[in-house]
């Protein structure tokens, strides 16, 4: 058995780097460029809303732990710009996890208490200027949270090209 597997040639760091590399940056890639805008679409806002609130905690904390799992498990010489990219996806999660996800969420909840005492709309049907206010501030918070999301997503893809470059070095 143990020589199927040296001979596969899993006895190493190496395939499991790359497989949790696939999984971590096309996990996160997908997730935030396929299925939230089609979930986006064909929910409710409520819904699109309850679904996010469920999966974004979860998803930041992979987004902060899955850089630090491979920075422990990778099969090459540490070097500060791999390991600076990896940083970068791991800081961008925290941020987003403790401040800007908590930020989003506290300005939805107002919406929702506005809503609920009727004080969302004017009577001619145009959002109270408090609505708007907080409408505008879930927008800039969002958009900042979106940002620093593609941040860790383009610091995944420097990180796998830098990889991929030094494996170009090596002779077969």
């Amino acid at each position: 058995m143990s020589s199927i597997i040296n001979q596969l040639g899993l006895n190493t760091r190496v395939p499991y780097h790359f497989l949790f590399y696939a999984l971590s940056f096309g996990g996160t890639a997908f997730y935030s460029y396929i299925v939230s805008p089609v979930l986006f679409k064909e929910l409710s806002r409520d819904d699109f809303s309850k679904v996010q609130g469920k999966v974004f905690p979860r998803y930041f904390k992979y987004q902060i732990l899955s850089p630090l799992l491979i920075a422990a498990i990778t099969p090459f010489k540490y070097c500060p710009f791999t390991i600076g990219t990896l940083a970068i996806a791991s800081l961008s999660g925290i941020f987003n996890l403790c401040y800007l996800e908590p930020k989003c969420h506290a300005i939805k909840e107002e919406r929702i208490k506005l809503t609920a005492i009727g004080k969302e709309k004017k009577d001619n049907g145009e959002p109270t200027d408090e609505m708007q206010a907080l409408t505008t501030s879930f927008g800039r918070w969002h958009g900042l949270s979106m940002l620093i999301n593609n941040l860790s997503i383009l610091s995944w893809a420097v990180y796998g090209l830098t990889v991929a470059k030094g494996l170009t070095l090596i002779k077969y």
